[in-house]
């Protein structure tokens, strides 16, 4: 079954560079599994295609689960090589190196750090000097919220929308959530919330459209013990002579919204520090960017 999954979603993606392709223009070739992850259309497919909210949000949907169908099926050492693998991005550069902001684009939610994705920054491909090895850490917590949210991830939200906080904070203190048990607000109260919203978001450039997207993807049952979607980070440890000496990021995940604590199992004493960055991309917002060691000066 995952396999038929898997070879459904990426003929799909095929199927659509070929049409796409039919008007001349020249087209991005597709990236590969992991890394980047999957998308069974090419950028820019949704415009031309004038997909509707909801069909975007379910590609994007399939897209996550297949990423995750195919990173169980393969070993890590073959994900790490697909990784590798992935095309350059347009507008020449390294993957190593970060894309600059568009011009003129404001309410850009600051990140915590400087540094580009790890995805982008991973290491792993690199030799090791002598005695060195690689140990695989442990990630546990990093999906605290603030109480005065009630559980939703509101650091994840702002950043995606492209405002502070505080701002959407203060945007949806005005709005008056349905009841528990009362199966959801009504068509009514629903209209009247989104305007709320929009009349305090949309001075910050804020669509509709992008609200409803993010709203969508950041949804999660209520009063369940279920996490908005999220994608675990991963990471090795440095060791040599039984102590670590730094940590390489090979997978940044998404979705944390304070820092998640590192274990390397074996080893004590040695606390990490965790950089995440946030942004506009929803399957890169709440990334683990870098690790390094606490005491490190």
């Amino acid at each position: 079954m995952k396999r038929n999954l898997i070879a459904f979603a990426l003929t799909l993606h095929f199927a659509a560079c070929a049409v796409l392709a039919q008007d001349g223009k020249p087209q991005p070739p597709p990236p590969p599994p992991g890394g980047g992850g999957i998308r069974l259309l090419p950028r820019g497919a949704d415009k031309e295609l004038n997909l509707t909210a909801e069909q975007s949000q379910q590609l994007k949907d399939l897209e996550v689960e297949v990423k995750a169908k195919v990173e169980k099926i393969l070993t890590p050492a073959q994900v790490e090589q697909l990784r590798a693998m992935r095309p350059q991005p347009p507008g020449g550069g390294s993957r190593g190196e970060p894309r600059p902001a568009p011009a003129g684009e404001k309410g850009e939610a600051k990140s915590t750090t400087t540094r580009p994705p790890a995805e982008a920054t991973a290491e792993s491909g690199k030799t090791l000097p002598a005695g060195v090895t690689r140990v695989p850490v442990v990630f546990s917590g990093g999906h605290e919220t603030d109480p005065v949210d009630h559980g939703r991830p509101v650091v994840l939200v702002a950043a995606a929308l492209g405002v502070k906080p505080e701002v959407f904070r203060d945007a949806f203190s005005n709005v008056h959530p349905a009841g528990p048990g009362s199966g959801g607000p009504s068509d009514s109260e629903a209209r009247a919330n989104k305007a709320v919203l929009m009349n305090a978001l949309g001075k910050h450039g804020v669509s509709n459209e992008r609200l409803n997207e993010v709203s969508n993807f950041y949804r999660y049952p209520p009063g369940s013990r279920n996490l908005w979607k999220n994608q675990p980070a991963a990471a090795s440890a440095l060791v040599k002579d039984g102590a670590i000496i730094g940590y390489e990021v090979t997978s940044g995940g998404y979705g944390y919204t304070t820092s998640p604590t590192v274990t390397v199992p074996g080893i004590t004493g040695a606390p990490a520090k965790v950089e995440i960055a946030y942004g506009k991309d929803m399957e890169a917002n709440g990334s683990v960017a870098a690790i390094t060691l606490a005491n490190a000066q």
